[in-house]
């Protein structure tokens, strides 16, 4: 079995043991969705350090095992169609708020992710200075608990803006215990927050990205190979101190290797197929290989793998088109 990647709360103001947040300013199914900024959910809740970050709005019960949220972006900016690193924080905001609110998983805990997979339309885009509303729909086929609370929660995703589905998504969370956690990590359970090398990057126009803080692949002078490079200053991905790279990271070096692998056309993800199979460290270098799969008219298939110490970190495999 795939070793999860994980991560950690920085901790807040919720619950030191189990997150029961304020439910005030729920919308009501039949409530139609505006661009207004509404109250967003605890930061602590979503595992945030900094508030803006946090896209989830309100959530409520539909049914057993069955809820719905709502998520609004930031106004969009950048030549993509839409910024992917919204839409895997979207899925990833809605599997915590529905984990710590609804199946009493303490905030202590670490969460681990096994596999992470989402699907987009193809038509799917974001107008400059957009910032569009979605509504998630998230469903639970099982669940295993602890106790009262959940230790595993696979979940199944559907994300709609207004009242079209626009994207679906796949995930395997799961949580392990403090003391758990740091027998399974040992010593590098503790790290030295950005004292790590960190090579040159990649042109940013290169993957797709504005600043050289967002772009976490730098050049290895062989062809379609790169090595990842985690800039602490790109708060999309590392917003407080964790002992691993975080499951996104990994996620934004693949979609970035797809990327940098087309190089002529902005590539527009429509499908992402990510397994984890072991912690990915911060000082040492985790090589960073494409395998072009297919290339018609239409569509592009890329196989991204992740080494390091001579072992499979992850793999991914992304679907796409060329704009």
């Amino acid at each position: 079995m795939a070793k999860p990647t994980t991560e950690s709360s920085p901790g807040g103001s919720v619950s030191k043991t189990t997150a029961r947040p304020r439910r005030t300013g729920r919308h009501h199914a039949d409530a139609p969705p505006g661009n207004d900024r509404h109250e967003r959910v605890p930061k602590e809740l979503v595992h945030l350090r900094d508030a803006e970050r946090v896209l989830i709005t309100d959530w409520r019960g539909n049914g057993t095992d069955t809820f719905l949220l709502r998520a609004q972006w930031p106004a969009h900016t950048g030549s993509w169609p839409y910024d992917p690193r919204l839409l895997t924080q979207t899925i990833r905001q809605s599997g915590l708020t529905v984990a710590h609110a609804e199946y009493q998983v303490p905030l202590t805990h670490q969460t681990t992710l096994r596999e992470f997979r989402y699907t987009v339309d193809p038509d799917f885009r974001v107008h400059p200075g957009e910032a569009p509303v979605f509504e998630v729909e998230v469903s639970i086929p099982r669940h295993e608990r602890t106790g009262r609370a959940a230790r595993t929660l696979p979940m199944d995703m559907r994300i709609f803006r207004e009242g079209v589905l626009v994207a679906g998504a796949q995930s395997d969370f799961g949580w392990i215990s403090p003391p758990a956690y740091r027998r399974l990590r040992g010593e590098r359970v503790t790290v030295d927050w950005g004292n790590w090398p960190l090579p040159e990057p990649l042109d940013p126009a290169s993957v797709g990205r504005a600043a050289a803080s967002d772009v976490v692949l730098c050049p290895t002078g062989e062809p379609l190979r790169w090595l990842l490079r985690n800039d602490i200053a790109n708060t999309h991905l590392l917003d407080h101190p964790v002992d691993h790279v975080p499951g996104l990271g990994l996620i934004e070096a693949a979609v970035q290797t797809a990327q940098a692998t087309v190089r002529n056309g902005v590539f527009h993800p429509t499908a992402v197929d990510t397994e984890f199979e072991r912690y990915v460290e911060f000082d040492l270098d985790c090589l960073v290989e494409a395998e072009p799969l297919e290339k018609g008219p239409d569509t592009v298939v890329v196989r991204v793998t992740g080494t390091q110490a001579g072992r499979t970190a992850f793999r991914s495999e992304l679907t796409g088109t060329i704009r």
